[in-house]
């Protein structure tokens, strides 16, 4: 992703929504999917230093990498868990949970309903967007059944912005930011950011 501009993008699109939104100091946050926190090699994990942090990942091997990534920076609070964002075993609520390229390779809506349920306040989701002509053939791409996830990571599927917004609201949030980043071969990184509507809080 890195040749493509892709990570530095994510990268740029995350540090700006916690510049513009960010949590209250000693916030608990969630990065679900955190991968091997490619991100941190574009902007400082310091970022995070205000707030109680948690990273998931189904592959503990991705989240070793993370650990490694996140050593150095002295007074940072995290922790990390294997963790799947289809079946998940977290219970805690967080102030912010973060997706970052996770959706286009699960079951995207079973991943929004993982995110919206363990947020008290706000999802902030990084998706692709291809050109027009692309959008067509990725989507088709995706009509595997079950939970053949080796196929999913290979045949990743685009999640439409305007499908992942309407999903997202019916879990009572609603959407207060969006931001985009064009990388190689007319892709853009969109970023979108949503908050849970006060009256919904008192109902989860």
């Amino acid at each position: 992703m890195s040749a493509v501009g892709q990570a530095q993008a994510n990268a740029a699109l995350v540090a700006d929504w916690f510049h513009a939104w960010p949590p209250q100091a000693d916030a608990a946050v969630l990065f679900v999917g955190a991968g091997t926190g490619q991100m941190f090699d574009y902007v400082s994990p310091a970022l995070l230093l205000p707030y109680r942090t948690t990273f998931s990942d189904l592959n503990g091997a991705y989240l070793e990498r993370l650990n490694n990534r996140l050593s150095s920076v002295a007074g940072l609070r995290h922790a990390t868990l294997v963790d799947d964002v289809e079946s998940t075993r977290l219970t805690g609520r967080f102030a912010l949970v973060v997706a970052v390229l996770l959706l286009e390779h699960v079951e995207w809506r079973t991943a929004v309903a993982t995110m919206c349920s363990l947020s008290i306040g706000r999802v902030l989701t990084v998706i692709q967007e291809n050109p027009p002509a692309e959008r067509t053939a990725l989507t088709q791409s995706r009509s595997i059944p079950g939970t053949m996830n080796l196929f999913r990571e290979l045949h990743p599927a685009l999640v439409p912005c305007a499908e992942l917004e309407r999903e997202i609201r019916r879990w009572s949030f609603a959407k207060i930011h969006a931001a985009r980043r064009g990388v190689a071969d007319g892709k853009k990184m969109a970023a979108l950011g949503f908050e849970r509507r006060p009256e919904s809080i008192l109902e989860t």
